[in-house]
């Protein structure tokens, strides 16, 4: 079986085996999203690791029957000729061989049949506890065999990156293909679809809504929101901005709600199943159906969000509000794959997810050990021409190529400016004289670098969040690299500091004084 050898694929396996040969104390984990050919990447690192242990055994973990499915197929695909065992009481398979596919269900507590092995791969890790004694927990504290986990989401809700942090079974996160920069390449290469998302005009506002589990109690989202006229509301809104649209996936939440939102649009003669433990078609049927576009629309709780492999999707509908990152992820995720005729998915956001939780290349994870104040960065920004979302960094709008003005608010530490300049505040460009550069710190929280302006009598700040995670560190990136003389960027902010020589100094800013503190609007070097 030929695969194709993607490079972004090939340093995924490379970094994992990297780690796991170099460090026998190393669990690592790879982050890859929806359509980004996690299956492929198991099978190649697979076929990598057993080049430099031929004599070790593998074994695949997975807690739903559809992955150890997949997982098993991709995997003898890419061995022709040689047997892969599958253990799976649900699957009705109990086969060990060198390398064996399990449900962890099936093997949680017959970890004694696996003591000859020597690496286990868990396929989406981000399901493994950090508290309790879970299956994979009991599993692997019966046994010495090195773990490696593949997921799209590495982060768990009440808990936060799943590598990191206290119960943690993984502690590194070896390749990350869902950050902003990796991810939004592969959308740029062809490998992921476009996304263009758009809160709808109907919005479910979870105001007085409980929270259980760390996500909206389900049964406090059906009183308020499964009700007809909120349903007819929202899906007369599916029907006219879907009207373009080939095959639409609903996210509902719960039963009812499902069955309600199916009913409804099929009352506007656009063929619609609703998919989840209590439909009478089988689950199989029902997707087939959907995937061949003998079913238009697909309203599903739950039993799409992982190991549902539908590329034509190319319209997604949130109806079901979640606090839960790993269930924004996979919910949108749906729409990421290529497929023939597809130029973009369409997601129609009436529950507030994105607003609430970010954009899926930048998703806000929740750290319990840090509480903040504020809300700090805004999480996405809507395109005042076409109502688009979009990250606060995107610089022109997808959809209608509207360009959004930037604004990089800074602070005066000698506030002259205003003391000379108290009426007809204007445009002005001011020539830098000098540059100086602080190490800046701040209790609870990374050091970062205070660059300061010196513009004859004027002196201007901002900071370098070179440390920093999340939004501030992609900003600092993209400040770092704009100055930096050596292709070789710095480390952090110490090596920032210290290897300051390396920055272009910049000869006039443009500084607007009508806002409550000097902006720069650009720069000349």
């Amino acid at each position: 079986m030929i695969f194709e050898d993607r490079q972004y694929q090939i340093d995924t396996e490379d970094a994992l085996l990297s780690d796991i040969l170099t460090n026998s104390n190393c669990h690592p984990i790879a982050a890859i999203p929806t359509g980004g050919g996690k299956t492929k990447i198991l099978s190649s690192f697979i076929y990598k690791y057993l080049e430099k242990k031929p004599k070790h055994n593998i074994l695949v973990l997975s807690h739903t029957e559809n992955i150890l499915l997949q997982d098993h197929e991709a995997i003898e695909r890419f061995f022709p000729g040689i047997s892969i065992g599958l253990y799976s009481s649900g699957l009705g398979a109990r086969n060990i061989e060198k390398i064996t596919v399990a449900g962890i269900q099936s093997v949680y507590s017959k970890h004694d049949l696996f003591k000859k092995f020597d690496l286990a791969i868990v396929d989406e890790a981000h399901s493994c506890p950090t508290k309790g004694r879970g299956m994979y927990r009991q599993f692997f504290d019966n046994t010495e065999l090195t773990r490696v986990g593949l997921t799209g989401t590495p982060f768990r809700t009440g808990h936060g990156y799943i590598h990191r942090g206290q119960g943690a079974l993984f502690n590194k996160l070896s390749y990350d293909l869902c950050s902003m920069d990796k991810f939004n390449k592969l959308v740029k290469d062809g490998y992921l679809t476009k996304l263009f998302s758009k809160p709808a005009k109907l919005q479910l506002d979870t105001e007085g809504i409980r929270t259980s589990a760390g996500d909206f109690n389900q049964k406090d989202l059906s009183d308020k929101f499964d009700r007809e006229s909120i349903t007819k509301e929202a899906v007369k809104e599916i029907v006219k901005m879907g009207a373009n649209y080939k095959s639409w996936l609903i996210f509902a939440i719960d039963i009812d709600h499902a069955d309600s939102i199916c009913e409804e649009i099929n009352k506007h003669g656009i063929k619609t199943v609703s998919l989840h433990s209590r439909s009478t078609t089988n689950r199989h049927e029902i997707t087939d159906l959907f995937k061949t576009q003998g079913v238009r629309c697909l309203v599903s709780v739950g039993m799409v969000t992982t190991g549902f492999d539908a590329p034509n999707i190319d319209l997604i509908g949130m109806l079901r509000p979640t606090k839960s990152p790993v269930l924004h992820v996979q919910m949108i995720g749906r729409g990421l794959r290529v497929a023939p005729g597809k130029d973009h998915c369409l997601v129609l956001d009436f529950s507030g997810n994105i607003a609430r939780l970010g954009p899926i290349n930048n998703v806000q994870i929740p750290d319990k050990a840090k509480k903040k104040k504020g809300t700090g960065q805004p999480i996405v920004k809507a395109c005042p021409n076409c109502g688009c979302l979009h990250h606060p960094t995107v610089k022109v709008c997808d959809v209608c190529d509207h360009k959004f003005v930037f604004q990089e608010k800074i602070s005066t530490f000698f506030d002259e400016l205003d003391v000379v300049q108290k009426e007809n505040k204007k445009l002005e460009w001011l020539r830098v004289t000098n540059v100086t550069y602080k190490i800046h710190k701040k209790m609870n929280m990374p050091n970062s670098l205070r660059v300061i302006y010196n513009c004859g009598f004027y002196s201007f700040s901002e900071y370098v969040c070179y440390d920093h995670l999340g939004y501030a560190k992609h900003k600092a990136n993209n400040w770092v690299k704009f100055r930096w003389f050596d292709k070789k960027l710095p480390t952090d902010v110490n090596s920032l500091f210290k290897n300051q020589n390396r920055l272009v100094q910049p000869s006039e800013i443009l500084i607007d004084t009508k806002q409550k503190y000097p902006v720069i609007l650009d720069t000349k070097f």
